[in-house]
């Protein structure tokens, strides 16, 4: 589910090369002037799934939420204009676990302890991209195996927590990027900035435990907001 986005004045980016034609007479058009440089977009995500475990009887709902954020860079190249888009980051990626009686409606149930985890990685598998760490950021870089792309280059943060049925893990800043270079990406108009998760669970109920990783996917729009 995507939500609002946001753009805002971003930092020093190098840019590539996809072309967009400029509009007609498109030297006096105040509008498409403004939008050009360096500027960061932010949209919200939440996904999420819910796995039954039938030797426990519990339900557990997983969901991770947060914002995207990147970087377009649009400048004028002869005729035209060049957009390349750079750098997504996780911007507060929050991970919840709640254990009920089932997955639709049903009553919280209580679980004996519980340990989550969060891993992210490139959207096409690639563990030549190189991920970026922010400061005070709790999560580790790896190669792991994964649920959509194998074993590859990961991000992840993994919690335990007593007894309960819920749970919260929180990052606060933006604890993970990925560096797409100095030239960054060409995405067409109307495409989309995606990367990849798995999130998953384990619960116990006293000697017993179950596990649940699945894999899920956040895409957000390109902008080209005001250079149409």
């Amino acid at each position: 589910m995507i939500r609002r986005g946001l753009a805002v004045a971003a930092g020093a980016v190098v840019a590539g090369a996809v072309l967009a034609p400029l509009p007609a007479h498109a030297g006096t058009d105040v509008g498409a002037a403004s939008a050009l440089g360096k500027k960061a977009f932010s949209y919200s995500y939440s996904e999420g799934y819910c796995f039954y475990s039938k030797p426990l009887k519990k339900a557990m709902k997983v969901r991770v939420s947060g914002k995207l954020r990147y970087v377009r860079n649009a400048y004028k190249f002869n005729r035209g204009i060049r957009v390349r888009f750079h750098d997504p980051t996780l911007v507060e990626p929050k991970l919840t676990l709640a254990t009920a009686t089932k997955c639709s409606g049903g009553r919280a149930a209580k679980v004996s302890k519980a340990r989550i985890l969060q891993l992210w990685y490139d959207w096409n598998c690639k563990s030549s991209v190189g991920v970026v760490l922010g400061r005070g950021s709790q999560f580790g870089v790896s190669l792991s195996g994964t649920r959509s792309c194998g074993r590859t280059k990961v991000a992840s943060r993994s919690t335990g927590y007593g007894a309960g049925s819920g749970f919260v893990q929180h990052n606060t800043g933006a604890p993970v990027g990925w560096s797409w270079g100095r030239d960054g990406k060409g995405i067409k108009k109307g495409g989309k900035i995606c990367v990849r998760g798995d999130a998953g669970a384990t619960i116990w109920t006293g000697n017993r435990s179950d596990t649940v990783v699945k894999p899920l996917k956040v895409c957000v729009p390109a902008s080209y907001k005001g250079l149409s």
